[in-house]
């Protein structure tokens, strides 16, 4: 085939691991709400118990869109309507490698390292354009104040796949220490008519040192040294299956298929300083270095014409009834460098009751993009054999510089609290073409922006009530053809009430778009030249409500926690168009990626050392008959099980059952094939903490 038939190759499926400062900065007025209703304790019981070691659950608990994806691979995420502007954070730095040039990869963390996320859902200054549409931050474990501290967990599935993970920390009288150590393993047979399986391996390592002020230091100070690695291999294809096959197999794989897959290694280097300036103020720097390389085998193409569903039926045909023929087939072989460095710095200071926060951001990073091609004869025997060398596909560079700035006063008074925010933010991208990316265009542009907010916040007793208004901003990429900005304006209006047992809350929102920013990310099929690009859809209107709910019921012998997330999303198209990426929309149809209603809810039972829980997400409908490949999923319910009996104070025993109805979840319908969120399976695991 020839080379035109791939063009450019922006697999999205890395990561980029990065860890933060070692202390939290001042919140602003409305996170009063947010720190009720958003923060999620990952040691608390309804999530702890489970042993997650990915945040779909977390996060939906939280109010976030997660979209459905493959076993063991990262989760899409979106936040009331936006895919892009949403910042996934690590200790209040990003977490991918190149958040502004690659703009497609999807990152989500190893829960096992993490105390607890943070879900804003509007913007905020802090977090500049990039987290202007929705930010989650991660908070990773702590260096323990103790002498000694180690958590030690083993897990293994049905089929007995190794999961386990080690925790160590400490602290002397000069400095602390931290080590974690986490490995998973998972196989599962994906083959229709042959021998085919999945395969995904993961090892993450996590260090941390820190160390208080030097003698005679004028000013208590704090500095931290974190080091991340990740490797990891997911067996994954981009082609699924027809729905019949779907239905033998939901996890089935055709031969085609069988070299499909991605690896990553990941390197994150922070150093977060911290020091009490005076009584009054305190000031936090990060320094941070991350990259991330990754390397793929993707099969996207039978003779010279990309997979569809006309293509998908005839591979079907010939998997069940070879020729000796054959079908040529031919592969992308992305091999992907991303990197990023920065240098971010906040000063909070009180005067009295009010609070004023300065911060300044220098961000730098770049997506080195390479393609190449392979052709492979699928023979009678359902084996691969490679026709021609590989050659080069495509090579292209993009480049962001960023400068972020913002000053956030938070003013109380009693029962009243007025917060008013102004952030800048400029960005300048940069587009390089390197060999046969004639497809492509090259690009050079800065853009700049403002991010104003104000907030309001009465306090009674157990009652809260909010109020905001902000502009949201985030600039385009380099992909961006016509350059254009997102841009929409966010109102909230939201109260909470609490008590000992109960915590309340409900917000209602509008999010107004100007223009909002779309690339392949979910659902969409992307040809190779798609992948590299970023749309605009003009005039979007996201209109929602959110609703928390938290009761503890207590009796003699036994408890039971009940919590309930609802939202409910109407995010609308406000014109008729086409393009290459969402397909084509018309005046009043929902985002396709936005399910109208989104249900989390957990029930459990706690009686003296033993402890049941369930878990379950739910979305409505997605998808639309007018995007390309029709890749919508009927409303569909996830539910999981947990059992723990906690033999001593030290050492507990557990079950867990995910997707405990056994229903066949679709992760992807598109117009390559059905793929599958998983079928029910089993983990039995052991923690302790010494």
């Amino acid at each position: 085939m020839s080379k035109r038939s791939f063009s450019i190759s922006l697999v999205a499926s890395a990561v980029a691991i990065m860890l933060g400062s070692a202390s939290s900065y001042a919140t602003t007025t409305n996170d009063a709400f947010t720190d009720k209703h958003s923060v999620i304790d990952l040691k608390q019981q309804n999530i702890a118990m489970f042993h997650y070691r990915d945040t779909d659950n977390a996060l939906a608990q939280a109010g976030v869109t997660v979209h459905p994806d493959v076993p063991h691979a990262d989760n899409p995420i979106s936040i009331r309507g936006a895919l892009n502007g949403v910042a996934v954070m690590q200790d209040n730095i990003f977490y991918s490698a190149a958040p502004y040039s690659g703009q497609n990869l999807t990152a989500l963390p190893n829960v096992f390292f993490h105390d607890s996320l943070t879900v804003r859902k509007y913007s905020s200054v802090t977090d500049g354009g990039q987290g202007a549409f929705g930010a989650v931050n991660y908070t990773s474990a702590q260096i323990s104040p103790r002498d000694t501290d180690a958590v030690i967990n083993l897990e293994t599935d049905q089929d007995g796949s190794p999961i386990g993970g080690l925790l160590v920390s400490g602290t002397t009288k000069d400095f602390g220490l931290l080590l974690g150590v986490d490995y998973q393993k998972h196989e599962t047979e994906a083959g229709l008519n042959s021998s085919l399986d999945n395969k995904h391996d993961k090892l993450d390592v996590l260090f941390k040192v820190d160390a208080n002020s030097l003698a005679g230091a004028r000013r208590p100070q704090k500095t931290e040294f974190s080091y991340h690695y990740t490797d990891s291999t997911l067996d994954n294809s981009h082609v699924g299956t027809t729905d019949a096959d779907y239905a033998v197999n939901t996890e089935g794989r055709y031969s085609a298929t069988q070299l499909d897959n991605v690896q990553g290694k990941r390197q994150r280097y922070a150093l977060a300083h911290q020091v009490k300036v005076n009584g009054q103020s305190s000031v936090f720097t990060d320094f941070y270095y991350q990259s991330y390389a990754q390397q793929a085998h993707n099969t996207l193409f039978i003779g010279d014409e990309f997979i569809n569903r006309q293509l998908l039926t005839a591979l079907s045909a010939f998997e069940k009834a070879p020729t000796s023929a054959g079908i040529l087939t031919s592969a992308a072989l992305p091999d992907n460098d991303f990197a990023g460095f920065g240098v971010q710095s906040k000063g909070v200071t009180m005067y009295g009751a009010h609070e004023v926060t300065y911060q300044a951001r220098y961000h730098s990073d770049k997506a080195e993009m390479r393609v190449d091609g392979a052709e492979y004869l699928l023979g009678e025997n359902l084996a691969l054999v490679k026709t021609d060398t590989e050659y080069a596909v495509g090579t292209y560079r993009d480049d962001a510089d960023v400068f972020t700035t913002a000053v956030n006063t938070k003013l109380n008074y009693n029962a009243w609290s007025i917060g008013v925010g102004l952030g800048y933010e400029k960005v300048s991208v940069s587009r390089e073409l390197g060999e046969d990316a004639d497809l492509l265009t090259a690009a050079d542009f800065s853009n700049d922006g403002w991010l104003p907010e104000l907030e309001i916040t009465y306090t009674n007793a157990s009652w809260l009530f909010a109020l905001s208004a902000k502009q949201a901003w985030t600039a385009a990429s380099a992909g961006n053809a016509q350059q254009l900005d997102q841009e929409a304006l966010q109102y909230q209006l939201a109260f909470s009430y609490t008590n000992s047992a109960m915590t309340l809350g409900a917000s209602a929102y509008m999010h107004d778009f100007d223009n909002q920013h779309v690339t392949c990310r979910w659902g969409v099929a992307c040809s190779a030249v798609d992948e590299t690009i970023q749309v605009n859809i003009k005039d979007v209107s996201v209109q929602g409500a959110d609703v928390t709910f938290n009761y503890d019921l207590q009796f003699d012998s036994f408890s039971m926690p009940i919590g309930l997330e609802y939202n409910y999303t109407k995010a609308e198209f406000g014109q008729n168009h086409c393009d290459l990426v969402v397909g084509c929309y018309v005046d009043g149809q929902q985002l396709p990626w936005v399910p109208e209603q989104q249900i989390y809810a957990n029930i459990g039972f706690e009686m003296n050392s033993f402890h049941v829980a369930v878990n379950g997400v739910y979305q409505s409908e997605t998808g639309s008959p007018l995007t390309p490949g029709n890749y919508g999923i009927e409303s569909q319910w996830k539910v999981d099980l947990a059992a723990q009996y906690q033999i001593t104070p030290a050492h507990q025993v557990y079950v867990r059952i995910e997707n405990l109805t056994d229903e066949q979840l679709v992760a992807k319908h598109y117009q390559t094939g059905n793929l599958s969120q998983g079928e029910m399976r089993t983990y039995f695991g052991y923690q302790g903490h010494f």
